[in-house]
């Protein structure tokens, strides 16, 4: 059975490819997964991929945020097909059959021992005594000249193996990455169009490639005894055959392949000392492609996010309003370029003033939209003067139809009455507020649904009332879920115990101290989060 493709999308990072054999791959947090993702979203085993009955199943492991196959939450082992998409929190991973890809049948790994004919470490490779013919090698100085012109990546491949098939005429050839010992990235070329076999390559003689980085010839005719263990090259009817590696200073970024039918000649010294010549320019070409073709990626969505968060700041209220007997403050720090928190304080003709503070599942340009979405759904429908209830209603109506199943947003919306310091407000699946007075610190711990997963959710208002020196302080879960270098989180009730004695202080003062309290907790170790903050203080 061919290996599972799959390719990672996160946000803001560039695809990953991977490539695993039968029979289970796990995906989760956890670093001894078949393939960790770095995503606060995910549980530490969050999911796998198994191999039954030939066929490729995906499950969820009990994750606390749960498993999506092209947008439906799993709740059963599901059969996968090619172009399949697995949402696992703010992942995106990409399922792509070996069965029906001509990249994963181009060269599988046989466990079977192949004879090895001839060896050579590139480090002892010497350039000036190949032994070639003089038009061969003066293909390495015409090489040498053309790769000094840059090509995509993929036009590249073909440019190798062009000058490959055009110098040794082999019956067949590739070049293969390799990622996590698999390979990826394969392209090959058959002399022979009407040939469908794969490609085997012994485990022992690639491991010698890989870990002796050394160039070698598997097979030589002229010792029967050697053919004879040689039972994956008879099968291919493979006379003689040559992998090098394709090393970059000690690294081997993968594999330049040749091999030749029965009817074709063998492979010499000389021949392997000049394939290995051809490994070394593509080797370093293939990583100098990469990396232009990286960093203009990066160059390009530095771009877009620098845009993104232009636009978005102008989300955020430029200063917030001066009210005679009350004092708002504010901190929006993203873990990112961008951010999936919002807040925002509007003061109404009435004199009511609607205040806000949300927090959209995920990080990064999806989450930004998302809250790009709530800030234009606020601005316009606290318009009427609605009831809290009535405006986030209104909110989750307007969104949920037009957000994905992992997309939802926590939201606290209040109005406050400025005359009497009493405060309306609705939760909706927000971190608790803590409300801070003469007898200490308390969370409001009433709260509905999310708003943004089910259009006729409903939400119910709520009042409390702030005297003189009261606080109340909203923060995203940026600052409950901060984590230290052990990976625990702060939670709810030190950050409650801390603010116990803040009675009387301005709001400005709370937000630097819980900003305070943040940054001891964790340390070094950087926000995984996007941290906002919210208070406001009757003087």
């Amino acid at each position: 059975m061919p290996n599972a493709q799959l390719t990672v999308h996160q946000p803001n990072l560039p695809p990953r490819h991977v490539s695993f054999p039968p029979p289970t791959i796990t995906l989760g947090r956890a670093v001894e997964c078949s393939v960790p993702i770095r995503d606060r979203f995910l549980s530490r085993h969050h999911a796998e991929i198994t191999l039954e009955d030939g066929h490729w199943m995906v499950r969820d492991l009990g994750s606390v945020n749960g498993t999506l196959l092209n947008g439906v939450r799993l709740t059963a082992p599901a059969a996968l097909k090619p172009g399949d998409r697995i949402g696992l929190g703010d992942t995106e991973v990409v399922f792509e059959s070996g069965a029906t890809t001509a990249q994963s049948q181009l060269i599988s790994v046989d466990s079977s021992s192949q004879a090895k004919a001839i060896a050579i470490r590139a480090r002892d490779l010497d350039e000036t005594v190949m032994g070639r013919e003089r038009e061969k090698t003066s293909v390495l100085t015409d090489l040498a000249v053309e790769f000094i012109e840059d090509r995509p990546q993929e036009q590249l491949f073909d440019f190798i193996l062009d000058r490959v098939v055009e110098v040794f005429d082999p019956s067949r050839a590739a070049l293969a990455l390799l990622e996590n010992g698999q390979f990826t990235d394969v392209h090959l070329r058959r002399r022979d169009a009407s040939d469908s076999t794969d490609l085997v390559i012994s485990k022992t003689l690639l491991g010698e490639v890989i870990e002796e980085r050394s160039v070698i010839s598997f097979v030589d005719t002229g010792a029967d005894e050697k053919l004879a263990q040689a039972k994956s090259l008879i099968g291919q009817q493979i006379r003689s055959a040559v992998c090098a590696p394709l090393l970059v200073r000690d690294t081997v970024l993968g594999v330049l392949y040749l091999d030749f039918l029965a009817q074709r000649g063998l492979v010499t010294a000389s021949d392997l000392k000049l394939i290995a010549q051809f490994a070394r320019f593509a080797a370093a070409k293939l990583e100098t492609t990469r990396l232009r073709e990286e960093a203009t990626a990066k160059a390009r969505m530095d771009a877009e996010l620098r845009t993104a968060y232009e636009i978005q700041s102008r989300l955020l209220p430029a200063e917030l309003p001066k009210l005679d007997g009350y004092l708002f403050a504010a901190r929006n720090k993203p873990c990112r370029t961008v951010s999936g928190d919002y807040y925002d304080v509007v003061v109404r003709p009435s004199g009511r003033i609607y205040f806000v503070i949300a927090d959209v599942s995920g990080k990064g340009i999806t989450a930004a939209l998302v809250m790009a979405s709530l800030a234009t759904a606020f601005d316009i429908y606290t318009r009427n003067d609605p009831t809290p209830a009535e405006l986030v209603r209104r909110i989750n109506e307007t969104i949920a139809p037009k957000t994905a199943p992992s997309k939802f947003a926590t939201l606290f919306a209040a109005v406050l009455d400025p005359a009497t310091g009493v405060i309306d407000y609705a939760n909706a699946g927000h971190v608790p507020p803590l409300v801070i007075s003469n007898d200490g610190a308390r969370p409001l711990t009433i709260t509905d649904m999310v708003v943004g997963l089910f259009p006729t959710a409903k939400y119910r208002d709520q009042q409390v009332r702030l005297l003189r020196g009261d606080s109340l302080v909203l923060f995203t879960d940026g600052v409950t879920e901060a984590e230290n270098a052990l990976e625990e989180q702060l939670g709810l009730t030190p950050v409650t115990r801390m603010l116990d004695g803040a009675h009387g202080a301005p709001a400005t003062e709370i937000v630097a101290r819980i900003e305070t309290h943040v940054q001891e907790w964790c340390g070094g170790t950087p926000a995984g989060d996007d941290v906002t903050m919210l208070a406001l203080t009757r003087i």
